[in-house]
């Protein structure tokens, strides 16, 4: 009889506020030393299991800068809000896809193309963000794309990115004499290290828990599950105005 196969419970990573996403990352380590599982039984499970953990210190540590610094909070903030315009920016030509104008179809055509290119620089570090959104809107304001983008009714949309990333850099290239001297830490970038590896390693222990007839590799994805279940809800939660439920404990 054929088991039935094993799927990671949805979660919308980039849902999870930062303190968020690292309790995540402390939740399965948490679940799995409850268990009675070792991580050295797969040798390159454990080597994943290890890289995650050394990075949490770190990760923490960014955190900590985050909540202590009030500038660094105007800088987070300020980051969300160019995170937002931009995504306000692709969706403002969605409507021109099917266009039952030729020139409308074409000019959504010149422009996601090029917006295609920048499609993950949100998840850029802080400077390298916004020099990539300094060469995307000077892109789309450039002779040979203004056309199209007057025609989208995009114009607006584009120079409000512009702003905010300005306003972004001011924030984040003015600050504090005393904030400079600290060790600094770009939590965005190490949230996406972080993230990069802890999905390597979801991928990895849900491939062996179908292809493996193993109890160690099924209950490792259970424990993994769990944390994602919980964290998958709370981003539901919030997105349709509710509370969420306090988190189950692992069996």
């Amino acid at each position: 009889m054929m088991m039935e196969k094993l799927k990671l419970a949805p979660l919308h990573y980039p849902g999870l506020r930062h303190a968020e996403f690292g309790q995540l990352i402390v939740r399965f380590f948490e679940d799995f030393g409850k268990t009675t599982l070792r991580a050295d039984t797969d040798p390159d499970f454990k080597t994943m299991f290890d890289t995650l953990q050394a990075q949490l210190p770190t990760y923490n540590s960014a955190l900590d800068q985050i909540r202590a610094s009030a500038e660094s909070g105007k800088i987070a903030e300020a980051d969300a809000v160019r995170d937002r315009d931009i995504q306000a920016l692709r969706d403002c030509i969605k409507p021109f896809r099917n266009s039952s104008l030729q020139a409308e179809r074409d000019a959504y055509t010149a422009v996601k193309i090029i917006l295609n290119e920048y499609r993950d620089v949100e998840d850029s570090s802080f400077e390298e963000e916004t020099n990539r959104i300094n060469t995307l809107t000077d892109t789309l304001l450039s002779a040979d794309l203004s056309a199209h983008l007057a025609s989208l009714g995009a114009v607006k949309f584009v120079n409000r990115l512009a702003d905010s990333n300005s306003a972004f850099n001011d924030l984040f290239a003015n600050r504090s004499f005393h904030t400079s001297q600290k060790i600094t830490y770009d939590v965005k970038a190490l949230r996406q290290t972080l993230l990069d590896d802890y999905r390597q390693m979801a991928n990895y222990v849900t491939t062996l828990a179908n292809v493996r007839n193993d109890a160690f590799y099924r209950e490792l994805f259970a424990v993994l599950n769990n944390g994602r279940k919980y964290f998958g809800d709370v981003v539901l939660a919030r997105r349709q105005g509710k509370t969420p439920s306090q988190p189950e404990e692992t069996q």
